[in-house]
């Protein structure tokens, strides 16, 4: 699965890291790299890398916040259109993944899912 997941995401020159914040942003709006680094579980330095990445890709930019050390991240529309590209091409995967399963057991699985997410951040 995640192979198949990678080569749609190489369409567009991203790794799944890079991803994770783009979908992010798409679904939570501008923040600043020190919430993406929280939300993501990931150290600053490290998203610092893959933010300036994605702004040399034209997918992601930054604007001043009130403070001057603060800077607020958000999608470009070029950045907004792959997200919805990407979201749409992984639906459709997960729909063939799925298939066969009944809507309760898909249910469950994202219920046992979730759980286990929140007993790791816990």
């Amino acid at each position: 699965m995640l192979n198949q997941v990678n080569a749609k995401l190489a369409q567009y020159g991203l790794f799944s890291s890079q991803w994770q914040i783009m979908k992010l942003l798409m679904q939570e709006g501008a923040m600043t790299p020190a919430e993406i680094a929280l939300r993501q579980q990931v150290e600053k330095p490290s998203i610092t890398k893959i933010l300036q990445r994605l702004g040399e890709m034209e997918y992601v930019e930054s604007t001043p916040g009130q403070d001057k050390r603060e800077k607020w991240i958000r999608l470009t529309s070029s950045g907004e259109s792959v997200c919805r590209d990407v979201m749409e091409q992984l639906a459709s995967l997960y729909k063939e993944l799925l298939k066969g399963s009944s809507k309760e057991e898909v249910e469950i699985a994202i219920s046992v899912l979730a759980l286990a997410h929140q007993n790791l951040t816990s």
